[in-house]
């Protein structure tokens, strides 16, 4: 079955994919070093908005992004397990002085206690991962899965996801005690392939879960459990809740 062509593969031009390809790659340089944080949910929702438009243009449908509305409620069911086991284990994370000390970040300590609020409950649900779920899993697998095989559009939008972490992995190298363990040049260079190759696991994670409910809203779900709870977990530990 992950190896079968779409019974009524799309003929998507090569343009549709570079360009998809282009706008994902631009929208994670702006991103992470020219845009000013009061713009970041805009300025994802927008970049989102074109990727869906050239994904609809190339005979993309909705359900092919995991946008089945019949299927929400399965979606929301998938997701809402596997955000309640990520939650769980944040929670033995914070509990365990071994791993207590990695939730302890500069971005928290630095930020207010409202500011850690607002990213938690609203910058990363809406302008992460919402962003990045519908990006990845929605459109650009959706795209990928009309023209070739489930498990090459798979491994395509999932190692473009790996790819999509190298600046921000850079960016947190000196804000988490995690950073310590890599030091210099070399360093940063393991801890950039390291982050490609875990991300693009996780991503592969997500996808399977998008498969699994049939809806994106699953990964979703997961996505934001992933990493709002983490922050929230270091608020916890960094004010001392």
């Amino acid at each position: 079955m992950w190896l079968r062509l779409p019974p009524n593969p799309h003929v998507i031009r090569a343009w549709h994919i570079v360009g998809i390809v282009a706008l994902t790659g631009y929208a994670n340089v702006v991103a992470n070093r020219v845009l000013d944080s009061l713009w970041y949910i805009p300025f994802n929702l927008a970049i989102l908005g074109v990727a869906v438009a050239i994904a609809r243009h190339a005979g993309v449908t909705w359900t092919d992004m995991g946008l089945w509305r019949e299927r929400l409620g399965r979606g929301l069911l998938v997701g809402g397990i596997v955000a309640a086991v990520i939650a769980v284990v944040i929670a033995i994370g914070v509990a365990v002085a071994g791993t207590r000390e990695f939730f302890y970040d500069d971005r928290v300590v630095d930020s207010s206690t409202a500011l850690g609020l607002f990213n938690a409950l609203v910058r990363i649900p809406i302008g992460t991962a919402f962003y990045e779920e519908m990006l990845f899993r929605g459109v650009l697998f959706g795209m990928f899965a009309r023209k070739w095989a489930p498990l090459w559009a798979g491994l395509a939008s999932s190692a473009l996801f790996g790819l999509w972490h190298i600046l921000p992995t850079i960016d947190t190298l000196d804000t988490n005690p995690a950073g310590d363990l890599f030091d210099g040049f070399m360093g940063v260079i393991i801890a950039a392939l390291a982050a490609v190759a875990a991300t693009a696991i996780v991503g592969v994670g997500f996808l399977w879960l998008r498969l699994r409910a049939n809806s994106t809203v699953a990964p979703i779900l997961a996505h934001i459990a992933t990493n709002s709870f983490a922050l929230l977990a270091a608020l916890l530990v960094v004010r001392g809740f």
